[in-house]
């Protein structure tokens, strides 16, 4: 009996610290609320939301990558957006928590990161909600968000260290460490901003070139 029960605790364990991955998706799906496909116990799914995008007005983030502080992103900025999902399977809260870490480095610099949802309660920490107001400005157009969703954002504070839910991450240059903590029926979100890519100085260079060469030849047809 008491073999059985140990059995039964270890696998409990195993299952939920499986070992993680990031699936990564160009175009978004119908929607990401809570409990909409697709979902993963131990998988982060993240996804294209805008590329060369260039805001017009300014954006709260809750993190700067230049300063490390919640901070604006100034109007004119040129950005692409990307979202990253882990919703555990179904709505059984009685599952317990589920944990995902894993890193990810993206082709040009973090700029910002947006990591703050909706809390229905005023006893929980104060949240900015930042997700929810860049949604309007960042979302891909068709999906639908989770938007006023309560336990939508990570949950970064100590306050929630006591329910193994806490999450975190740190940002280096252009990579993202993440960890974080989900318990059904709620879902982790945060979404982050890099730098549009610059053209590389061979490929300006040679588009000057073609440039040059056509006009040549306009001339010379003259």
């Amino acid at each position: 009996m008491i073999r059985s029960t140990l059995f039964l605790l270890a696998a409990l364990l195993l299952a939920n610290n499986a070992q993680a991955g990031i699936i990564v998706s160009d175009t978004t799906p119908a929607s990401l609320e809570a409990n909409a496909q697709p979902e993963s116990d131990t998988d982060i799914f993240l996804y294209t939301e805008q590329e060369n995008f260039t805001l017009t007005d300014d954006l709260g983030v809750d993190y700067l990558a230049s300063t490390g502080l919640s901070g604006v992103l100034a109007a004119g900025t040129e950005l692409n957006s990307y979202i990253f999902n882990f919703d555990a399977v179904g709505d059984d809260y009685d599952r317990g928590s589920f944990s995902a870490e894993e890193s990810y480095s993206f082709e040009t610099e973090i700029l910002a990161v947006i990591w703050t949802g909706y809390r229905e309660s005023s006893a929980h920490p104060f949240s900015a909600n930042l997700l929810d107001a860049s949604d309007l400005v960042l979302g891909a157009a068709g999906t639908v968000y989770s938007t006023n969703s309560n336990g939508r954002g990570l949950e970064v504070e100590d306050f929630y260290g006591a329910n193994n839910t806490q999450d975190s991450f740190v940002v280096n240059g252009n990579q993202i460490d993440l960890e974080l903590f989900v318990r059904a029926p709620y879902a982790d979100q945060l979404r982050v901003i890099t730098a549009v890519k610059v053209p590389e100085p061979n490929a300006i260079m040679l588009f000057g070139l073609a440039l040059i060469l056509v006009a040549t030849r306009r001339f010379k047809s003259k």
